[in-house]
């Protein structure tokens, strides 16, 4: 075809094609119509519908998918050990299987009140840091072994140490501990310890003042309580039982009076906060001491009275405590003449993070309160006889509360002490929660082989050699006799609510176990026969006690108490510098304890002021913060002799002047993607000297620098 005409063709086409769409085109009307008949289409076929059933039932089947579990409701009675305390509590289980946790209104000290720890107890039931069976380190990781290779090889290792055997346990109630220590005792070492804590400066200063037992306190009955350093409702001792006594307290016009270096849960409640410096409220304990000895009453025929009136007034003049604690001089008078106008005043001692406070700074607190006449008496400190001893091979529980951890790990650390040649590790975390850290994880390390019992993968855990996982609390029986600061002789016993959750063994029957392998019988098969062997020794109802009726005992022991039984000396205070500021470390029960990390339901509980991203904040006040040239969200470097802390700054007006307020509980290395990462571990900064009298070691005052970071 000529290329004209092809044109022409060409030509000729295009109206066609243009006429051809015009035809097919479809108007808004049409449209319309169209799509309501497939809709109404769809909606009267079956097919789609069919096809949907048919996917909704294929991904119901998928084995992942959680399910309801239907069956019986029932509430059990059970332990809380994840703080510092230990306290019986209920758990609601839905066809055996634990759903929730809340207080137990007929226990002591829960009286119906729960812990932040407590009720997120059952989600660390099934926590991923759970440690799901046995465990032998591997180069860097570890390989799972059975039951019967751990415990023939901790059998092993036994024999091989010898007397180069030591222990630490982070539960200072329970059986547990007493079947540890025996075994470490069957041994012949005296290598036993119990993690940092209030009890053993609490019983050095009772023995200070003539006494002998554990220390307790009945607050219910008090008509005047003041808490010097004591978080009572935060974190201090059993938080349950003390909110409870302090929800009583107000119908009854008891008064609380908190001092300390910043405002915190307790002091916003109580009826007036005295701004105190960290780690001087025994200071203040003194010169409260001074004042009322001065007062013109006649105390002579008192036996150590005239000694200890001639100390505190001479190096503790209300002036020179006011110097010391930031107390003013009218404060410290008004304070002492509130405790000797009120019937029945209480006075408790501690350290705001509930640890490092020593025998001597106990027993200014002490003593303060015998100067009341308020010890061994009804609304006052309470002395309760010792726990029973059913383990003959292990030591006494005044002789293990005078063992000190802190001293050991540090003079292995140092190569003073020779490192033990197996370390045993239950309920306790000494690679994260410790003074002197960096000192305690290199005696760890050092240490010829380390097992741990934990539940958990905590850092101790991830520093061991072999790993035996003890049940969690609700799988296993465990039992608690008169945690610290109890009003009166109580033992507890919880059977197991679950069956094991994963491959795991109760701690007290692995050792009962191991011990018979290595021929260091301790006189028990099972760890049920201990418990049932105390129980007997104290006149208790075991399987009334399991069934959750605890015992309480009503007897006293009768003391001889008197002032300067041991004289008393000046309580070492850091000095003023002028550079660095007062280290006010703050627990808070609900990022964790020295045992437990964050568990996982409670991030949400973490508020926007306690962490930007993955940084934690320090408290401190803007006259503080201007001074040191930082301001809001600020990264800054806390540093000190032991170590070194990054934070974040927030500018909090219930601070003390010259003071930071750092909180325990971040920092891990270890467990899970929950707590791991988050923060920095403020134990870091924490030094610690011994006291050279009794040999324990004190660490609640610090002072660190701070800088940006």
């Amino acid at each position: 075809m000529p290329r004209q005409d092809r044109r022409q063709q060409r030509l000729f086409c295009v109206p066609q094609i243009r006429q051809e769409r015009v035809t097919m085109g479809i108007d808004r009307r049409s449209f319309i119509s169209l799509v309501a008949g497939g809709v109404a289409g769809s909606l009267f076929t079956p097919v789609i519908w069919k096809s949907l059933d048919d996917v909704s039932i294929w991904t119901q089947n998928w084995p992942w998918i959680p399910r309801l579990q239907y069956g019986e409701e029932a509430k059990v009675p059970a332990l809380c050990k994840l703080g510092a305390d230990a306290y019986g509590i209920k758990v609601k289980t839905v066809a055996g299987r634990p759903v929730a946790a809340e207080g137990d209104a007929d226990h002591p000290l829960s009286q119906g009140g729960i812990c932040p720890l407590g009720a997120a107890s059952v989600h660390m039931l099934y926590s991923p840091s759970r440690v799901k069976n046995p465990k032998l380190k591997d180069g860097s990781s570890f390989k799972d072994i059975s039951w019967e290779e751990a415990e023939d090889l901790l059998a092993g290792k036994l024999k091989e140490a010898g007397a180069g055997v030591a222990m630490i346990s982070g539960d200072e109630t329970g059986s547990v501990t007493d079947v540890l220590a025996g075994l470490v005792g069957k041994a012949g070492s005296d290598k036993t310890f119990l993690m940092p804590g209030e009890s053993a400066p609490a019983a050095a200063a009772l023995a200070m003042i003539g006494g002998d037992g554990q220390v307790g306190y009945d607050i219910e009955n008090a008509s005047y309580v003041l808490l010097l350093g004591a978080d009572a409702l935060g974190s201090w001792a059993n938080v349950a039982r003390n909110g409870k006594a302090f929800g009583a307290s107000r119908e009854k016009g008891v008064k609380f009076v908190y001092a300390g270096p910043a405002q915190n849960g307790t002091s916003a409640v109580c009826d007036s906060w005295v701004p105190c410096a960290p780690g001087t409220e025994a200071v203040l304990a003194l010169g409260l001491a001074a004042v009322i000895s001065a007062g013109g009453r006649d105390r002579a025929s008192w036996p150590g009275y005239a000694d200890f009136a001639k100390f505190v007034q001479s190096a503790y003049a209300p002036e020179k405590v006011s110097e010391i604690t930031g107390v003013s001089v009218d404060v410290i008078k008004g304070l002492a003449q509130e405790l000797v106008r009120t019937g029945r005043p209480l006075v408790l001692t501690a350290a705001g993070a509930g640890q490092g406070l020593g025998a001597f700074e106990m027993a200014a607190g002490m003593s303060l309160n015998l100067l009341l006449e308020r010890v061994n008496t009804v609304g006052g400190v309470r002395i309760l006889p010792w726990s029973p001893k059913v383990v003959e091979a292990a030591p006494e529980k005044k002789a293990l509360l005078g063992a000190d951890l802190v001293g050991y790990l540090t003079s292995v650390a140092d190569g003073a002490t020779e490192a033990p040649a197996l370390l045993m590790v239950h309920a306790a975390n000494p690679a994260y929660a410790m003074p002197n850290l960096a000192k305690a994880q290199a005696a760890i390390d050092k240490a010829g082989f380390v097992v741990s019992f934990s539940s958990f993968m905590d850092e101790t855990a991830a520093m061991a050699d072999l790993i035996m996982p003890d049940c969690y609390a609700f799988e296993r029986l465990d039992d608690a006799y008169s945690p610290y600061g109890s009003g009166q002789p109580n033992y507890t016993v919880a059977g197991s609510i679950i069956k094991p959750v994963y491959d795991t063994k109760p701690a007290g029957d692995v050792i009962l176990s191991v011990a018979a392998k290595a021929g260091l019988e301790l006189g028990f098969e099972t760890f049920e026969d201990v418990v049932k062997a105390k129980a007997e020794a104290l006149g208790a109802d075991f399987d009334a006690m399991v069934e959750g009726a605890p015992w309480l005992g009503e007897e006293f022991p009768a003391q001889d108490l008197a002032l300067w039984a041991t004289p008393l000396k000046e309580i070492p205070v850091a000095a003023k510098d002028g550079k660095s500021l007062a280290l006010a470390p703050a627990a808070q029960l609900k990022v964790g304890s020295a045992k437990i990390a964050i568990p996982p339901f409670n991030t949400n509980a973490i508020r926007f002021d306690e962490m930007l991203g993955k940084d934690m904040y320090v408290l401190m006040n803007g006259a503080t913060a201007k001074n040191l040239g930082v301001k809001k969200d600020d990264a800054v470097k806390l540093s000190a002799a032991a170590g070194e802390c990054k934070a974040r700054v927030r500018i909090f007006e219930g601070v003390m002047n010259d003071t930071v307020v750092a909180p325990l509980g971040f920092g891990h290395t270890a467990w899970d993607d929950f707590s791991r990462g988050k923060g920095d571990n403020v134990y870091k900064l924490l030094a610690a000297e011994a006291e050279g009298e009794t040999g324990l070691s004190r660490f609640a005052t610090a002072r660190v620098t701070v800088s940006k970071a």
